[in-house]
C-alpha cells in the first residue's frame, strides 16, 4: 500500500509538470519596423537657396505598413553628444528645421518593400546664419490600424535621420576647452589604485555654429616621457558639438604601467585650425600594494616620532630633577 501511494504521487507530479510546460497560445500584436538611411545628413545651404535630402526607407517586417512621418526638435545631452528628443510640442527650439523641410508625407510600404524619395531643405532669404538641426522620424503602423496621437508617438519604435543644416554668413565660432577627465570604470578622479582606462576631453561650444573639434591628446609619465598619444575626434565624419552645449569626447587610455604621477595634455583646434586650445591635468596611479606599504611606513614613522618625543620628555624631566 505504501509503495502504491508513492507511485500515485509520482504520476500526479509528472502530469502537473507536463501540463505547466505545455506551450500556451497567446495573441501578439503584429510587429512593425523600418530601416532608414542615411541616419545623419549634413547640409550647407545659403539663405534663399534649397537642397535635396535623399531618404531611403525599407519595411523589414512581414506586414504591410504605413510609415508615419514627423519632425522632432532635439537638444544635446551635454555629455555623450547623443540627442535628447524634445517630445513636448509646445517647446520650440530656436534651431529647429521644421520650417525648412518640405515634401514630408507618410509612406506606404508593402512587405519587404524599399522606397527612395527626396525631401527639400528650403532656407528662406531672411534666415539668420548659424546652425539648425532636428530629426526626421518615421513610425511604422500596420495597415488597417489607427495611428497613435502625436503626443503618444513611441520614439523607441521609430527610425530617423538626424539633419544638421549650416546656413553660412556672419556666424560666431567660440569654443572653450572646459575640462579633462580621467576614468576608471565610472569613477572620475585624480588618484587611482587600479589603472585608469579612459580620458575624457570636455569641449563647450559657445557660438552659434556647429563645431567639429580635433587635436592631439598626450600622456606623460613621472619623468616627462611621452607614453601614449591619440588623435581627438578622429572619425569620418568628425562628431559635432551643437551650439550652446558641451560634449565629452572619451577615448581609451593605454600604457599606464608603473606607479607614479602622470600628466594629460590636450591640444584642441576647430574650424580652420587657426587657434589651438591647451589644457593639462595630472593624476596618480598608486596600486593597492603600494598604498598599503606607504600607510605602513607612515604608521611606523608616526610611532617612531611619538616614541622619540616621549623619550625626550622623560630625559628632560630627569635632567630637571637633577638640577633641582
Amino acid at each position: 500500500m505504501h509503495k502504491l501511494k508513492r507511485l500515485i504521487v509520482v504520476l500526479v507530479t509528472l502530469i502537473v509538470a507536463t501540463v505547466f510546460t505545455l506551450p500556451v497560445n497567446a495573441q501578439q500584436e503584429p510587429g512593425s519596423g523600418l530601416s532608414i538611411s542615411p541616419t545623419l545628413a549634413e547640409l550647407t545651404v545659403q539663405p534663399g537657396a534649397n537642397e535635396k535630402l535623399e531618404i531611403n526607407l525599407k519595411n523589414v517586417t512581414a506586414n504591410r505598413i504605413t510609415a508615419k512621418a514627423s519632425i522632432y526638435d532635439f537638444e544635446s545631452d551635454n555629455l555623450t553628444g547623443n540627442p535628447k528628443i524634445i517630445t513636448d510640442p509646445k517647446q520650440a527650439s530656436p534651431n529647429s528645421i521644421r520650417r525648412f523641410i518640405q515634401g514630408l508625407s507618410d509612406v506606404d510600404l508593402d512587405v519587404g518593400q524599399q522606397k527612395k524619395f527626396s525631401l527639400t531643405a528650403n532656407i528662406p532669404s531672411d534666415t539668420a546664419p548659424g546652425a539648425y538641426f532636428g530629426i526626421i522620424r518615421y513610425k511604422a503602423v500596420p495597415v488597417g490600424q489607427a495611428a497613435p496621437a502625436e503626443g503618444q508617438l513611441s520614439l523607441s519604435a521609430s527610425v530617423g535621420t538626424i539633419v544638421l543644416i549650416s546656413v553660412p554668413g556672419d556666424v560666431r565660432e567660440q569654443v572653450q576647452l572646459s575640462g579633462l577627465h580621467v576614468y576608471r570604470g565610472g569613477y572620475d578622479g585624480g588618484i587611482f589604485v587600479r589603472k585608469p582606462d579612459k580620458v575624457g576631453v570636455e569641449i563647450r561650444n559657445l557660438g552659434n555654429s556647429f563645431v567639429k573639434p580635433f587635436g592631439t591628446v598626450e600622456i606623460q609619465n613621472t619623468f616627462g616621457k611621452n607614453i601614449y598619444t591619440y588623435q581627438l575626434n578622429n572619425t569620418n565624419p568628425r562628431s559635432t558639438v551643437l551650439p550652446d552645449s558641451r560634449r565629452i569626447f572619451e577615448d581609451g587610455l593605454k600604457n599606464i604601467s608603473q606607479p607614479g604621477r602622470y600628466t594629460v595634455t590636450a591640444s584642441v583646434s576647430y574650424g580652420s585650425g587657426g587657434q589651438v586650445l591647451t589644457l593639462k591635468k595630472t593624476f596618480w596611479y598608486i596600486p593597492i600594494w603600494l598604498a598599503v606599504v606607504i600607510i605602513v611606513v607612515l604608521l611606523i614613522l608616526v610611532f617612531l616620532v611619538f616614541r622619540a618625543y616621549r623619550r625626550f620628555r622623560r630625559d628632560s624631566k630627569r635632567a630637571y630633577r637633577r638640577r633641582s
